[in-house]
């Protein structure tokens, strides 16, 4: 089972939503000696790794295990040497929680220009996405054309990747009678806001309003990564409870 990551109030608690198991989540991976970043179907409290190649074979790094609330860049290191083994705290080539927080894609597209005809032609800093027959919302337009075009929704007939012209909701060209001084936004309006069942591309997707979760991230520094070509092995765990107890004495 693989629960879900939770959202940010709880991820670095021990709470643990809608799971009462401990998860894991294993595998092994061919380091190319640099750092790695590591993505998990959630955040572990514990990892353990093994570097499969060097573990009896020289003088090197050969396990560890780290917990997440150790600073960042630690893990405790097992260092294999001529005769003996060597526990090692590493603080700075250890592991490093990179995870990235969830919240919305941008909605907005910047407006860089907007001609006074018939209809008015609205021009955008980059590629709109828009296809003819979309609507948008037009605000926060500075010059003498705000009052008529800021806070009103228009569809929209796509002339270039940057350009389209703007027709009112009826159909009707928009004649744009003042000037665009600078500023203004479009938002796009309409089935994608918020409906998960219409396919959306990548190229569009960041237009929409789609909440994206949390993803987790471990970077294994080069004290676990080794050489180029070593194999680790891994183990994530997650615990049903992950407490912080304090001062027992």
């Amino acid at each position: 089972m693989t629960a879900s990551l939770g959202n940010n109030a709880n991820r670095f608690t021990g709470q643990r939503e809608q799971s009462q198991v401990t998860n894991s989540y294993g595998g092994y991976l061919q380091s190319a000696g640099i750092a790695y970043d590591l993505t998990l179907p959630f955040l572990p409290d514990k990892l353990d790794w093994y570097n499969f190649t060097r573990y009896g074979t020289d003088t090197s790094s050969i396990s560890g295990v780290w917990f997440r609330d150790m600073p960042i860049g630690d893990a405790l290191i097992v260092t294999r040497g001529a005769t003996t083994l060597t526990s090692t705290l590493e603080t700075t080539n250890g592991i490093t929680d990179v995870s990235t927080e969830g919240g919305f894609y941008d909605l907005h597209l910047v407006i860089t220009g907007i001609t006074t005809a018939t209809p008015g032609v609205i021009t955008t800093s980059a590629a709109h996405f828009l296809s003819d027959f979309d609507r948008v919302i037009l605000t926060k337009i500075i010059g003498t054309a705000a009052a008529q075009l800021n806070n009103n929704e228009y569809v929209v007939r796509v002339l270039s990747a940057t350009t389209f012209a703007l027709y009112d909701t009826f159909g009707i060209p928009v004649t744009v009678s003042g000037a665009y001084g600078s500023s203004g936004q479009v938002t796009k309006v309409g089935p994608l806001l918020g409906n998960p069942n219409e396919p959306v591309s990548p190229a569009i997707q960041h237009r929409a309003i789609i909440d994206y979760a949390p993803t987790a991230i471990l970077r294994l520094g080069t004290s676990i990564m080794g050489a180029d070509n070593n194999i680790i092995y891994f183990t994530a765990w997650q615990f049903n409870g992950y407490v912080n107890r304090g001062d027992v004495v």
